[in-house]
């Protein structure tokens, strides 16, 4: 194809280094938890089916069966093969091509992600993320460059419908390596908790922080083999627990630096957020926090995975993002309607910035051997209203059924394939997404409408990529830092006076004025280019 890149076989060069970046990214978004599924294929359906003609209705040739292996992240559900195996049975009928699927679970991602690459593992598609590596990846030549020709030819209906803003922000050094999603979402961490353990101890309802601590205090005091809270993230990506920072306005530029920026500010102007009264004063919080028991000492190094550990009744409190803890308060609602789910915005004056669309994407690894069709599967997944249906919600009438033409309702089977669960978010699509309905679908529609109305900041930096080139090793250094001393900050394993200073001398040591400088200078040099 002559739109193809050349494609680089440089797995041998890039092992140190990606093993390095493996460091720099964790999970957000509501996207993450520290499972323990094993990953595992899932088989294409068998190929009985013989496709309806030689040729795809625009004119390519599709003659050839193909299986595409594709990557998704986070624990595989137990009725994916299932769902895959109806979804192979369109695909083979439309495009000639099946699709083997395999999960990289939360405990694992941030290590075997960056290797699938450095040792040029045989796979076509892979969800991609400015959060999970993306960047750095394409960098090193890990993905596919997709050109307009490419994506006019065999994506058509997404380059005709996706949002020009999720094309610039995918874009790094001026070219493109992911189709982003094209879905409005906020990662505003909130939380979910127990109402009916509110009520036990007479408890107001929970509408801010304070209320948050008081509720979780409660529960470690009198609820004895109960876990009150799973406790901060055992990554550190910026902050290792959002809830408590988000009132604080700020935004990371690179999660393995503390350095934050306001959101609001059209000169955007870093500084270390170690040196903030307003951020030490929340970790003395998160300190009192530990000392009282609310999760575990050894929640540090912990592989439980708390949102699987809430929903079955082993901890009173989670947190993620609205789409998230939305399904979950679903889920809850139908196996132990008893427990009565609150889900809660703990800061709900706070301004916040809605995702960016390449916070989720597929990308296509530069030595796939079927990326024209990787592209026209892609393309499907997100305007095949059955295909999208299908690997969003699952199959219908065993998991879900429709309400209407824009809402569904979740039946009992849906814990073998929880709507939105199964890693579908790299093609997630405005015009394609369906309300649950409700009163966690009610809740996701209404607090969206909220947000965009009142509270949603578009960043001056939407669109800008931090090139990393000349800070590459310091990034490595402080994010080491992070995890080897600041991180157990976090937890409450330190008081943060007296961690703190040892902190600040470790990241001056590796490099944070350096990184600053340069970070400040890419910065300034876009805000002037782009006025």
């Amino acid at each position: 194809m002559k739109d193809r890149t050349r494609l680089k076989k440089k797995a041998w060069l890039g092992v140190m280094l990606l093993l390095l970046i493996s460091m720099l990214v964790s999970a957000c978004s509501g996207n993450s938890g520290n499972g323990n599924q094993e990953e595992s294929a899932s088989p294409p359906a068998a190929e009985t089916t013989e496709p309806s003609a030689n040729a795809s209705p625009e004119g390519i040739d599709t003659s050839e069966p193909v299986t595409l292996k594709m990557v998704l992240l986070g624990s595989k559900p137990t009725d994916t093969d299932d769902v895959y195996a109806e979804v192979n049975k369109i695909l083979k009928e439309k495009i000639n091509a099946t699709i083997e699927l395999r999960y990289l679970d939360w405990n694992e991602y941030n290590q075997k992600y960056p290797l699938l690459f450095a040792a040029n593992e045989d796979f076509d598609l892979i969800f991609a993320s400015s959060w999970a590596f993306y960047q750095p990846t394409a960098r090193k030549d890990g993905f596919l460059e997709l050109t307009e020709d490419m994506l006019k030819t065999y994506a058509p209906a997404t380059w005709a419908q996706q949002d020009p803003l999720g094309w610039e922000q995918a874009k790094v050094d001026g070219k493109i390596y992911m189709v982003p999603s094209d879905y409005f979402e906020s990662g505003h961490g909130m939380v979910i908790l127990r109402g009916d353990l509110r009520e036990k101890y007479n408890l107001p309802e929970v509408k801010s922080q304070a209320d948050f601590v008081k509720f979780l205090s409660t529960v470690a005091k009198n609820e004895k083999g109960m876990t009150a809270f799973g406790g901060p993230s055992t990554s550190l990506n910026g902050v290792a627990l959002p809830i408590m920072f988000n009132d604080l306005e700020r935004v990371f530029v690179h999660g393995s630096a503390p350095l934050v920026y306001d959101m609001k500010s059209e000169h955007p102007k870093l500084y270390n957020y170690l040196d903030d009264s307003k951020y030490i004063e929340k970790l003395n919080t998160l300190y009192d926090m530990a000392q009282q028991g609310i999760w575990p000492k050894d929640a540090i190094v912990s592989k439980t995975d708390w949102a699987a550990a809430f929903k079955e009744g082993k901890t009173a409190a989670h947190h993620g993002n609205l789409l998230t803890l939305a399904a979950t308060m679903e889920a809850i609602t139908l196996a132990h309607p008893e427990w009565k789910p609150e889900v809660i915005d703990l800061v709900p004056d706070a301004k916040r910035i809605r995702a960016p669309f390449h916070s989720n994407g597929i990308g296509i690894h530069a030595t796939s051997k079927h990326p024209e069709r990787a592209l026209m599967a892609l393309d499907l997944l997100r305007h095949d209203k059955e295909l999208f249906d299908l690997t969003t919600y699952g199959i219908k009438g065993k998991h879900w059924e429709p309400v209407g033409d824009g809402k569904y309702r979740s039946l009992p089977g849906s814990t073998g394939y929880p709507p939105d669960g199964a890693c579908p978010w790299g093609w997630r699509t405005q015009g394609m997404y369906r309300q649950l309905e409700g009163a966690a679908g009610d809740l996701l529609a209404s607090t969206y409408d909220k947000w965009k109305k009142n509270n949603i900041v578009d960043l001056k930096l939407a669109t800008f990529v931090l090139d990393d080139a000349n800070i590459k090793n310091e990034l490595a250094a402080l994010a080491n830092v992070q995890k080897t001393y600041l991180l157990p900050i976090y937890h409450g394993l330190v008081k943060p006076e007296d961690g703190i200073p040892e902190v600040q001398e470790k990241l001056k040591q590796a490099g944070i004025d350096k990184v600053q400088a340069e970070m400040q200078k890419q910065i300034d040099a876009f805000v002037q280019s782009n006025p």
